[in-house]
């Protein structure tokens, strides 16, 4: 194996997108890596491309009120006379540009500054002062509107934080209001609620899609960039538009929109599990952000608020997952029946479903061995099988306590 029979081997891989079928074992194990770095690197590139071509408007758009300004702030050049036999003192081209000179590469500077700055200043979480709604390893709900279906990732444009690619595969549950979709069925335009777990900073692994038909998702009325609250603000209301929690439960967050900014607000566990239980469907709902001395410096409780014409909140037949609440009665393998107020509810936990204990004291083992939380009081998201039926597929369990 020599580095020129790598070289080749390798051209031809990047070529194909496969290991050529002559490589030997050893020559498989060394291309192996170098084709998966290279994927990676495609990838990034591409997304790399694809926010430059987006930038390009804005940034040209900044460059020709620049020139404008400069236009109309430079006065024409007066003639200066010629001195025979020698040059004026502003030297050729200062005779015959006048400043103008000096205002084109003042311009030419400005134009510069703004192309390398157009990424940085345009995308929503790329410096210090602005926050990350998506952490990866975080469960995570957000909506958006997709924008393009390759046949195993959906790209979405979600108001609140930009372009984010999402994973669908045979262990997604993907429907809308009439029951199960195809995932070849999705096009641009199409109203999606998505939850699953971050994989990367723009990136989510879908456990659940619900679909809308013939709606849209309104704008936030909102620009900017999403901060962090740090410091507690008396009266604080917004509408929720996404949600996360930390693997183990013990974080949890929402990014909250009010009538002038986007937030980030890091939530008390406990609050966030009561928010949960008493909002079938948190998305869209408004809440009111408040301060306890018992909470570590940074860390919140949210409570719900009357809806207010200032916040704007989705439309409440946008895309939305089936909730029900009630005590668990049984277990048979994977599937909880639900007593609930309107009947039985077969619910359906899989290894993607996200589970919170609140204050049940009981652990994940109890949840999916099924015995520990018979008797318990739940609160199930997720999708509903078909438009007759009654089974959910649950993306989140919030386990109460038992009741009284």
């Amino acid at each position: 194996m020599t580095p020129d029979r790598i070289d080749d081997l390798l051209q031809r891989a990047l070529e194909t997108g496969a290991i050529p079928a002559d490589a030997t074992a050893e020559e498989r194990a060394e291309l192996g890596p170098m084709l998966a770095a290279s994927s990676a690197l495609k990838l990034n590139a591409a997304r790399v491309s694809a926010e430059a071509n987006a930038a390009v408007p804005t940034a040209r758009a900044r460059f020709q009120r620049h020139l404008e300004q400069q236009r109309r702030s430079t006065a024409p050049p007066a003639r200066t006379a010629v001195a025979r036999g020698g040059q004026s003192s502003g030297g050729f081209l200062g005779g015959f540009f006048g400043s103008r000179v000096f205002a084109m590469s003042g311009a030419v500077a400005t134009i510069a500054v703004i192309a390398v700055l157009a990424l940085v200043i345009l995308q929503p979480f790329s410096s210090v002062e602005t926050a990350s709604a998506l952490t990866v390893d975080d469960y995570v709900q957000l909506e958006g509107v997709v924008s393009a279906n390759d046949g195993g990732t959906l790209t979405l444009q979600s108001p609140v934080v930009g372009d984010v690619e999402i994973a669908v595969n045979d262990q997604t549950a993907l429907s809308d209001e009439n029951g199960e979709r195809a995932l070849a069925t999705l096009k641009a335009g199409d109203p999606v609620l998505v939850s699953g777990i971050v994989t990367a900073k723009r990136s989510i692994a879908a456990s659940n899609v619900a679909v809308a038909t013939n709606q849209s998702t309104p704008a936030d009325g909102v620009d900017g960039s999403v901060t962090q609250l740090k410091k507690f603000r008396e009266g604080l209301t917004g509408s929720v538009r996404v949600l996360s929690f930390s693997p183990d439960g013990s974080r949890a967050r929402v990014l909250l929109v009010t009538a002038r900014e986007r937030l980030l607000v890091d939530v008390d566990a406990r609050s966030m599990d009561r928010f949960l239980a008493a909002n079938p469907r948190p998305l869209g709902a408004i809440v009111r952000i408040l301060d306890a001395p018992d909470l570590p410096k940074g860390i919140f409780r949210i409570e719900s608020a009357a809806p207010s014409a200032a916040t704007p909140a989705p439309a409440a037949n946008g895309p939305q997952f089936q909730n029900v609440r009630g005590v668990v009665v049984s277990r048979t393998a994977n599937v909880l029946t639900v007593r609930t107020e309107r009947g039985a509810v077969p619910v359906v936990v899989r290894r993607t479903t996200t589970i919170r204990f609140s204050d049940s004291g009981l652990t994940l083992q109890d949840v999916l061995t099924g015995e520990g939380v018979v008797g318990h009081e739940i609160s199930v998201s997720g999708n509903q099988e078909n438009a007759n039926s009654r089974r959910i597929t649950a993306t989140l369990i919030v386990v109460l306590g038992k009741p009284q």
